[in-house]
């Protein structure tokens, strides 16, 4: 009887040892998780689609570009934080019976965000944006002087905003993102160039190493 209660015990305790990780994880909640690894570092190389205009009804905005690099460091599997440097262009047109001329305004712009990722697949982000002007001209001249179509200094500014954005991954080192960006800084009440632009942008990313590989 001893021997047949062993015999029983020692192909219970073998099948339990022998189950892999995965099971044992869903069983009894212990053991490592296939899917726990992340890389720490990684970092992007990006184009963006820039749909953005002036706040307010007087203008209406044209597609731009702009392209990228950025840095990620990821505290855990689902959350990190982002920073990097970027050049973009923000065009539209004035829709006011006396002025059909339209701007275009360029910005370096360096991001603080932080993500948090509930699936690989899939990122939410949000955080501030410093914006350092780059230039900024018109479609009509502003200096008749030389013919120059570039706006005097100190009409549009340095700006500070902030963005709302997610990230899907559909393969291995690509993702596509959509945006909201908003910039803001104290302009005149009566003037017609405002320092507040609002829209979207749509993104390409390509990642130097595929978060989907898991390290060896």
């Amino acid at each position: 009887m001893k021997k047949k209660i062993f015999f029983v015990f020692s192909l219970l305790s073998g099948f339990i040892f022998s189950q892999g990780d995965d099971l044992l994880l869903l069983q009894y909640n212990k053991g490592p998780d296939p899917d726990g690894f992340y890389k720490k570092w990684n970092f992007d190389i990006h184009y963006l689609t820039v749909f953005m205009k002036v706040k307010g009804k007087y203008s209406s905005p044209s597609l731009s570009y702009g392209f990228g690099t950025s840095a990620q460091y990821k505290f855990s599997k689902t959350f990190g934080i982002r920073s990097g440097v970027s050049y973009f262009n923000i065009k539209y047109k004035y829709d006011l019976s006396d002025n059909k001329s339209s701007d275009k305004i360029s910005y370096l712009t360096i991001p603080i965000t932080a993500r948090v990722s509930p699936s690989r697949k899939l990122m939410f982000e949000t955080g501030f944006i410093y914006n350092h002007l780059l230039g900024a001209e018109n479609s009509e001249v502003q200096d008749i002087t030389n013919g120059s179509f570039n706006y005097e200094d100190g009409i549009f500014k340095d700006t500070f905003g902030m963005v709302v954005a997610s990230q899907y991954n559909p393969w291995k080192r690509l993702n596509v993102s959509l945006q909201y960006r908003f910039l803001k800084k104290a302009s005149k009440p009566s003037a017609v160039q405002k320092n507040n632009f609002a829209g979207f942008l749509l993104g390409l990313h390509f990642f130097i190493f595929d978060p989907m590989k898991k390290p060896i």
